[in-house]
């Protein structure tokens, strides 16, 4: 029983508010509408890139998926203003990654946002790389801001568990896409990894930003105090040792460096059925004027031909892991023929037949002091006979180049050997390897390029006044494949190195290792005061005759263990240097 008591008024009962919970759908609606402002910016920068291939389904799904991963914090971030800030962060990044790529043809290495003291003396540059039609990239965040202001606050009001599951069904989806590519063979370039490698640009477009972040942190590592103590030790001593300088001036000759793609020694001198199969290499070989060392061992790793010109411009060995093309190409600072010959008043040149994104040129061109970067040269041609128009092409551009000059010519014909449509005698050949049949088809038409060019060199005069070097970047097919031999030794992998006009005489023919083609260079164009001479041994001040691989092989008829220590010693060293981007600040 209850009862009022006369005269006075009862207070009603304290009822708390009903908290209005809103279903999982408004949320989701509104990560969705994050998702696609995070989509459109990332289309409308994709039209910033300049890379001539064909768009696919698959690049717009991973490409949303990217989006998806992006957008996650817009499940938890309580206020839209803070979303709204979260994708303007995700437009600075996007930003500067542009502004770079203008610069070095390349996306900015995650490592690069940790060097701070990088950005000194920058201004002008990030000025130069702005365009007025970069700031379309902020339209989609504008429209998400305003359409955030427009609706009801999106506060939330769901239950975390339920938050939680749609944010990994979200996580889930997008992982399932991104990482699709990541169950095909890690050798194939339907995999992400040798895709980054070689073209890291196309790569991006292929399989995403995500992909990128996950091929950078797998690749990418630092330095200890240690080591770089252990490296800076390394290189002064390198540096005291070099041995007693041959006495060579500048002469101010050209420099003409041929980088013959998959150029072996093997097939020079070969005769099958009274024909010679490179006859103008074999010419050049037996010329007492030339200087021709047969048994140079490549030291190329996963960067291929990026390698191999790391190594002759810079004196550096491969990375460890990953080529260092796409890791370090755009982020470090190296010592190279380009920069010691500029300080004798050379201008410098690289002519490629592919586009500059592949093996990140534009970037590593740069990086390596080169003056200009030509690419394309190839034109229509097919990658079989790019040769010849790259070499018409190539001499046009050096007789307009101010003397004197460093050019390095990069051919790509003898690149594939899976078939060839040349009509030769050699294609009724008895050789029981078809491809080793393909190579020396292929290989005979690279030598009649070669000398078509060497010739028009001579009849333009270019000749004279020029330091020829003509070497291949790797091996291919190597010589047991052609004997029908199943093991291959080190001996089978050797590439030729030519010097015509070379300034003066010494040995041939001792065992090279590819490292040892920089420093020698240096002293073959007088130049004895340089920051860095390389890890390698100059050929005109001694030849260990020992060369190692990345693996535990070496050869030579060297056999001092200190000497084969030593050489192996300086693939650990140069990745150091380059992991440490040693020559920064030198």
């Amino acid at each position: 029983m209850s009862f009022r008591m006369p005269g006075r008024r009862q207070n009603a009962p304290h009822t708390p508010p009903v908290a209005v919970r809103r279903p999982i759908g408004a949320r989701t609606a509104y990560y969705l509408a994050v998702v696609l402002s995070i989509l459109a910016t990332l289309t409308i920068l994709d039209t910033f890139w300049e890379i001539p291939h064909p768009w696919h389904a698959s690049v717009w799904i991973r490409r949303f998926a990217d989006a998806m991963l992006l957008a996650l914090p817009a499940w938890f971030l309580r206020r839209r203003g803070w979303v709204v800030l979260w994708v303007l962060i995700i437009d600075l990044y996007l930003f500067s990654n542009l502004w770079y790529y203008r610069n070095y043809g390349s996306i900015m290495p995650l490592s690069s946002y940790t060097m701070w003291q990088n950005l000194d003396g920058l201004g002008p540059s990030i000025r130069n790389s702005m365009r007025r039609t970069d700031w379309w990239l902020l339209l989609p965040a504008a429209c998400l801001a305003l359409f955030s202001f427009l609706t009801d606050r999106f506060a939330c009001t769901a239950s975390r568990g339920r938050r939680l599951a749609a944010c990994g069904t979200a996580l889930l989806t997008a992982a399932a896409i991104l990482l699709g590519p990541y169950r095909h063979d890690p050798n194939s370039f339907d995999h992400p990894g040798p895709r980054f490698r070689n073209e890291p640009m196309v790569a991006l477009r292929d399989f995403g930003w995500t992909s990128y972040w996950i091929y950078q942190t797998s690749n990418s590592r630092g330095c200890t105090a240690e080591e770089r103590l252990e490296a800076r030790r390394f290189v002064e001593n390198a540096e005291l040792n070099r041995g007693p300088a041959p006495g060579i001036a500048p002469h101010g000759k050209n420099l003409i460096l041929i980088l013959m793609e998959s150029q072996a020694s093997w097939p020079i001198g070969l005769e099958i059925d009274g024909r010679k199969v490179q006859p103008f290499l074999d010419s050049l070989a037996r010329d007492t004027s030339v200087l021709y060392f047969p048994k140079v061992l490549p030291q190329v790793k996963d960067g291929r031909s990026s390698d191999a010109q790391l190594l002759i411009n810079t004196g550096l060995l491969p990375a460890a892991t990953g080529a260092a093309s796409s890791l370090y190409g755009s982020r470090n600072t190296y010592p190279s023929l380009p920069k010691a010959l500029k300080r004798l008043g050379y201008a410098s040149a690289s002519l490629v037949c592919d586009f500059k994104s592949y093996w990140n040129q534009e970037a590593t061109t740069r990086s390596f002091g080169f003056d200009t970067l030509h690419y394309d040269l190839r034109g229509d041609n097919s990658m079989l006979r790019a040769d010849e128009e790259l070499y018409r092409r190539s001499l046009a551009i050096l007789k307009r180049m101010p003397e004197p000059f460093y050019a390095q010519i990069v051919t790509m014909s003898g690149h594939d050997a899976v078939e060839s449509d040349f009509d030769t005698p050699l294609n009724k050949t008895r050789i029981a390897d078809e491809q080793a049949k393909n190579y020396l088809v292929i290989a005979e038409y690279v030598d009649r390029c070669l000398a078509s060019f060497i010739d028009s060199l001579k009849r333009c005069g270019l000749y004279e006044r020029s330091l020829i070097v003509i070497t291949g970047d790797h091996d291919s097919i190597t010589r047991n494949r052609y004997e029908g031999r199943r093991e291959c030794r080190l001996e089978d992998r050797y590439v030729p190195l030519f010097l015509l006009n070379a300034p003066r005489r010494m040995p041939t023919d001792r065992v090279v290792a590819q490292c040892d083609i920089y420093p020698t260079l240096l002293d073959a164009m007088g130049i004895d005061e340089y920051l860095f001479h390389g890890l390698g041994e100059s050929l005109y001040r001694r030849q260990s005759d020992c060369a190692a691989d990345h693996t535990s092989g070496w050869v030579g008829e060297n056999s001092d263990d200190s000497v084969r220590r030593y050489r192996k010693e300086l693939w650990r060293i140069s990745d150091i240097l380059l992991r440490a981007d040693y020559f920064r600040g030198e």
